[in-house]
């Protein structure tokens, strides 16, 4: 089980898992690329409720399959000397010079 492997505390850790959004005509569009989930909604606040609740759907599913930890690796997260090691979440951007017509 997930809590005998992430904290003794309380066997949960808070995740800041990234996700983008992108403004389509008629709602938004959320995609987790590292989980390849995805999800949309009307509005901006309902789209980031829907992704939220697709990716722990998606990691409920991964951990019933017995690939949970693989999921987590595609976060950055690892397992090492019987800790788990989190990496902090910077999104970066850069600048590119494009023509547009």
């Amino acid at each position: 089980m997930i809590k005998e492997k992430i904290n003794a505390k309380n066997g949960k850790e808070t995740l800041a898992i990234p996700y983008i959004v992108k403004k389509e005509d008629d709602g938004f569009i959320v995609e987790c690329i590292d989980l390849n989930v995805v999800s949309q909604g009307d509005t901006i606040e309902e789209a980031r409720k829907n992704i939220r609740e697709a990716i722990i759907l998606h990691l409920k599913s991964a951990e019933e399959l017995g690939i949970l930890y693989k999921e987590y690796e595609k976060l950055g997260i690892i397992k090492e000397n019987h800790k788990i090691i989190m990496p902090k979440i910077e999104l970066e951007q850069t600048d590119i010079e494009v023509l547009l017509y």
